[in-house]
């Protein structure tokens, strides 16, 4: 065989060796490559052309950019097909495009050096489809941001892998937006683990779309999820979110009631702590009827920073509801803290609400909370009124953990409990709470406390 003289030659050689090796390696009980129908087809009916971008004589070995060649075959009712490969991409703009749609089968989109700005991106874009790509920014110098702002009811971005540690720019590695009602947009299996010290991982901007995060995983970013500012429709579904600074979810939701369910946030290697003060878990941050369901928080490790909560319901929260869901704190700061409501509107600091909330009762049910937190105490409400605890279990032995203070929380009941913790099971100023089943143990408490009754504990 002789070797390759020219770039189409060449080309056409690595890619025929790729597939032998691809090949070769299936038959050998290796992972095998999905056909191209396998990966195209359930998308087929939803646009009008299919374009293989190898069929467009582009590079697929890093080393040449592909710009040229995708921009040119990019028009609205288009899929993109890219076979394995990997493919330098300068840029890709989107804006304006309708029910445009790009589909890879184990394929790379290699970010160019120094690349610090918009890199993928569209505003607007309708109908926009994104699906099984590794966005590779290994390249030190390499910082880009993939920013949508999408409309239309159709908006998918689908087992992305962003590869690579975002450095010391402040910019998101992810900034969408949703902006109208009649839109929607889903974000499924989107992976982001390398991290920054000073960006987020997926930064929202304001919108009433819908919008949708399922089984997501961002670790090690100066913040994580942050979705407070977006004032429709908020669903965090599943997903583990680590070691990131500032908050592992943030929510809002407006009025519209955001919900997280069946997701995991964890802190437990605090990498770079200088760059990531206060690590809570869920935080809910402005908005009001927001749900946390069925979630794990776990705080284990603070080593170098701090946190102001597993769980925390911020002063510009109405009511919330927690449930089903068990929280890890073996550092001494609140496993779920419901903070005093604030009296002053301020537009600048909850872009999601035109007002503040009307209520503010927070439920807290069927929630178990455990670890070995020396110090503190396992709930803190302050300054709410109408809250409820039921079917709560608290199991801190260690140290001289508290188990649910209330400071000024009138009508506050606590229903069928379980507080076994080594200090003082409810710790209480200002109006007494209603309480009915509730067992304690541990040192310096009760067996039992008498229904509606709290003695001076």
């Amino acid at each position: 065989m002789g070797t390759p003289n020219d770039g189409t030659t060449r080309r056409a050689y690595l890619r025929a060796a790729g597939v032998a090796l691809t090949t070769a390696i299936a038959g050998c009980g290796g992972k095998s490559t999905p056909s191209k129908e396998s990966v195209v087809g359930p998308y087929r009916d939803r646009f009008e052309r299919v374009v293989d971008v190898s069929e467009l004589n582009v590079d697929d070995t890093g080393t040449e950019t592909v710009d040229s060649a995708v921009n040119r075959s990019i028009r609205d009712g288009t899929l993109c097909y890219f076979p394995p490969g990997t493919y330098r991409l300068s840029n890709l703009d989107l804006s304006g495009r309708s029910n445009c749609g790009f589909v890879g089968n184990d394929a790379t989109l290699l970010v160019p050096p120094e690349e610090q700005g918009n890199w993928i991106y569209g505003e607007p874009v309708r109908n926009l489809l994104f699906d099984g790509f590794t966005f590779d920014y290994t390249h030190p110098t390499a910082t880009p941001v993939v920013a949508f702002s999408v409309a239309g009811k159709k908006n998918v971005l689908r087992d992305v892998e962003f590869e690579g540690h975002h450095g010391t720019t402040p910019r998101s590695g992810l900034e969408l937006e949703v902006p109208e009602r009649s839109a929607s947009l889903l974000v499924e299996r989107v992976r982001m683990r390398g991290g920054s010290t000073k960006g987020n991982g997926i930064f929202t901007h304001s919108g009433e779309g819908s919008l949708q995060f399922v089984d997501c995983r961002v670790e090690h970013w100066a913040e994580g999820l942050y979705a407070s500012p977006h004032s429709g429709p908020l669903l965090v579904r599943g997903g583990t979110y680590a070691n990131n600074g500032i908050d592992q979810i943030r929510i809002g939701g407006g009025t519209s009631g955001a919900r997280v369910e069946n997701a995991t946030a964890r802190v437990d290697n605090p990498r770079s702590p200088a760059a990531k003060p206060n690590m809570r878990g869920i935080w809910l941050e402005e908005g009001t009827n927001a749900v946390v369901d069925n979630c794990t928080v776990e705080i284990t490790d603070l080593t170098g920073t701090y946190s102001s909560g597993g769980i925390v319901v911020e002063k510009q929260f109405g009511t919330a509801r927690i449930a089903n869901t068990t929280v890890q704190t073996n550092c001494s700061v609140p496993a779920i803290s419901i903070r005093v409501p604030t009296t002053e509107y301020r537009p600048s600091t909850m872009p999601s609400m035109d007002h503040l909330p009307s209520n503010h009762d927070v439920t807290c049910e069927n929630v178990s909370i455990y670890g070995t937190a020396p110090d503190g105490t396992a709930v803190l409400l302050t300054g709410r009124d109408g809250c409820r605890f039921s079917n709560i279990s608290v199991q801190q032995y260690f140290g001289n953990r508290d188990g649910i203070t209330i400071e000024d929380g009138p009508r506050t009941t606590i229903h069928d409990a379980t507080l076994r913790v080594s200090g003082t099971p409810i710790v209480t100023s200002g109006p007494t709470p209603v309480t009915r089943n509730v067992e304690t143990g541990g040192i310096g408490s009760l067996s039992r406390l008498s229904d509606s009754l709290l003695d001076s504990i």
